[in-house]
């Protein structure tokens, strides 16, 4: 039986269990439905006859974004697993005040329950909706807008809008605001935060098209297909505190370089910078020399 969180009309996106996917398959004799593009349930590393089961599809370039944006936001609110493209990777979404669906993205990807998923916005003005001040000092608004949207995410205190089952026990958030006009246009139609993560197995080579990872399909509810993405790393991780001008880089992702200049260009310095054994400086307006990180993620 569907399972849903929240309000939302059912659409025709089709949300089962693995077991249900297995059995939909076999009473079709695995037949593919016309309007799903073919290549996308063909793994590369699997046997030319065999095929992933994947619930459904859509590509962007054939259905148009309106209609994977109806697809997609059904999807959620019924308490599903997106695939969909990013500005950096492909993701897997869900909605992140849906205890089950967030367990299930951690499931799907064999994810250590420690570490936490990243919450999606539409845009850099609701990240104020979701965060706290730290010491009486929030981050300038002009901040957020010269960083979001882009391939940064910004890790912040966390708000009490929160659902305290999203990362229980951790006191921060990291906010994603993609510069991609899907995803965007998603997170506007539901108005309410999605959880974020690379569509990858837990340790596993990001993903820039969907037969990256396919092994995921069975178990997710809708694929996006947004074509080939643009070669690079996942979003570049910064954790800002606002009190002390100061920001430290917890993954250098694929934009480190243009969002050390930004955080400069705002008073912000690189945590420890002057004690950096490289002896790089902490950037200055006039100085957007690559700060070396002092942590980075996996």
């Amino acid at each position: 039986s569907a399972r849903t969180c929240g309000s939302g009309s059912a659409g025709n996106v089709h949300i089962s269990t693995r077991r249900n996917q297995h059995r939909v398959a076999k009473e079709k004799n695995m037949r593919i439905p016309l309007s799903v593009p073919t290549n996308l349930f063909r793994s590369r590393r699997a046997s030319t006859n065999s095929r992933k089961i994947l619930s459904a599809a859509m590509s962007l370039a054939n259905n148009g974004l309106a209609a994977c944006v109806d697809a997609a936001a059904d999807a959620l609110l019924r308490g599903g697993i997106v695939a969909l493209p990013t500005d950096t990777v492909y993701g897997l979404a869900c909605l992140a005040d849906c205890p089950v669906a967030v367990g299930r993205v951690y499931a799907v990807k064999g994810r250590s329950s420690g570490k936490p998923l990243a919450v999606c916005l539409d845009s850099a003005a609701r990240v104020p909706d979701y965060t706290i001040p730290q010491d009486g000092c929030s981050v300038n608004a002009a901040l957020l807008k010269d960083l979001l949207p882009g391939p940064v995410t910004l890790v912040l205190p966390r708000g009490p809008r929160l659902s305290d089952r999203l990362n229980p026990g951790v006191s921060a958030v990291g906010i994603r605001v993609p510069d991609h006009p899907f995803i965007l246009a998603l997170c506007r139609r539901i108005r309410r935060p999605v959880a974020l993560t690379s569509a990858n197995a837990s340790g596993a080579s990001d993903s820039l098209r969907p037969d990256d990872f396919s092994s995921l399909w069975p178990d997710i509810d809708l694929l996006i297909d947004g074509g080939c993405l643009k070669p690079g790393p996942a979003s570049t991780v910064v954790e800002l505190m606002p009190a002390a001008r100061l920001y430290r880089v917890l993954r250098t992702g694929r934009a480190l370089e243009s969002t050390a200049c930004r955080l400069a260009r705002h008073g912000y310095r690189l945590e420890g910078a002057e004690a950096c054994s490289s002896g790089v400086a902490a950037a200055g307006p006039d100085d957007c020399r690559l700060p070396v990180p002092l942590q980075v993620a996996s």
